[in-house]
């Protein structure tokens, strides 16, 4: 069979002339789609810093220490009881800043703040929070400080006798009825609690000084009287007492002769801190008892030493109340029933006390003195208007520092 020839271009598909060949283009897919490993890349790096941080503050927060009170709210009350003022919000975040630390297991400085929150609230709770802060960091002689600052506010106080329970602290707590040496400074002094006294001796060695440190009572404000009663013919006692900055509020008080007693009576704030110091005349020495007593000389109306803080009487009730030294005034608040005149009526229980008595407006200013009295003992008797329905308010006071017992009617 003959062979043909070929014609070039044979057995290729034919191109119609005048037509060319066109590439088709590929259809690109959208950038997000195309980078999508991208995002997940950046969510990451995004979030962790944040669970970088989760994990490292989750690490380092800590249960709280058995026996630790942590609510303010238990602060707030405390301090309201104790001090009859309320507390300071600034004060309250330091407490809640103690208990971050706390939680943080920063143990040292949450004890650091709270010794410093110690010093503007007082409080049994705080000095709770401190005794178990101090056990916690194994110091168990400033735990026992602590502890035993509570109980001298309060001497029955839950929580701390159930964190010396639960924690087995051996050491005198509560204060016993003799002195303990040493006790020659304030950092050594031995506690005492009012209205328990402590049998002590001043011994013949030069320079001995016994130092002892109390609380006052919680409010009403108190007459607190401090004795040194000599136990020995051989002591003249003498007496010093300092507040918590160091000064001396007593002065110098001094048996007579060998054998005298010493006392001194004061009325200091609520739930104040003190020291006393005693020691012997003249390199005096021999026994004595030291007695903290408070004197209940305050009246049952107390306390209402402001007009926030007046007590309510009714018209034609008698008030027998008292004023128990220079710095007590006593408020109290009636309401008029109708638009008339009252009749005040304030008359001296003794002869040496002057009185004092101003009125207030309803809303709270002043109305003006009434006349003074004709002199020590003497009683005041004052005529006022009333508008209707109405709370008024009257003041009772001394002048030239004296005290007494009064009654009160307003009718």
């Amino acid at each position: 069979m003959p062979e043909t020839e070929e014609t070039p271009g044979a057995g290729w598909p034919s191109v119609e002339p005048g037509r060319r060949r066109v590439r088709r283009r590929r259809r690109r897919r959208p950038l997000l789609v195309r980078y999508w490993w991208v995002l997940p890349i950046v969510a990451l790096v995004a979030v962790a810093p944040a669970a970088w941080n989760w994990v490292t503050k989750a690490s380092e927060r800590h249960d709280p220490l058995p026996g630790y009170i942590a609510e303010s709210g238990k602060l707030e009350e405390e301090y309201s009881m104790f001090t009859g003022k309320p507390l300071d919000p600034a004060a309250t975040s330091q407490f809640d800043q103690a208990t971050g630390l706390m939680l943080a297991g920063k143990y040292s400085s949450a004890v650091i703040v709270l010794e410093a929150a110690a010093k503007e609230i007082p409080v049994p709770a705080v000095f709770n929070d401190l005794g178990v802060l101090y056990m916690k960091l194994k110091d168990g002689p400033h735990a026992l400080k602590a502890f035993r600052d509570a109980l001298a506010r309060n001497h029955d106080y839950a929580p701390v006798r159930a964190n010396l329970k639960s924690m087995n602290l051996t050491g005198p707590i509560d204060p016993g009825a003799n002195e303990l040496e040493p006790n020659d400074d304030n950092s050594q002094a031995n506690a005492v609690w009012v209205d328990r006294p402590v049998d002590a001796t001043i011994s013949p060695s030069t320079g001995d000084v016994d130092c002892y440190w109390f609380t006052t009572p919680r409010p009403p404000r108190d007459r607190i009287s401090i004795a040194v009663i000599a136990r020995s013919v051989t002591l003249t006692p003498r007496l010093r007492a300092y507040d918590e900055t160091g000064k001396m509020v007593t002065g110098l008080k001094e048996g007579a002769r060998p054998g005298d007693s010493v006392r001194f009576d004061f009325s200091p704030p609520p739930n104040s801190l003190y020291y006393v110091q005693v020691d012997g005349a003249s390199g005096s020495s021999g026994a004595y008892t030291l007695a903290v007593n408070a004197l209940k000389a305050y009246d049952v109306y107390e306390p209402n030493d402001t007009i926030l803080t007046a007590t309510r009487i009714v018209l034609g009730q008698t008030i027998d109340a008292n004023i128990m030294d220079a710095d007590d005034t006593d408020f109290f608040s009636f309401l008029s029933p109708v638009a008339a005149a009252v009749n005040i009526d304030l008359v001296s229980g003794n002869s040496t006390l002057v009185l004092g008595l101003t009125t207030f407006a309803p809303d709270l200013r002043n109305l003006g003195f009434a006349p003074d009295p004709e002199g020590p003992g003497g009683s005041i008797h004052y005529a006022m208007q009333l508008e209707a329905n109405q709370l008024y308010y009257v003041q009772v006071f001394s002048r030239n520092d004296t005290t007494g017992p009064y009654s009160l009617v307003v009718k």
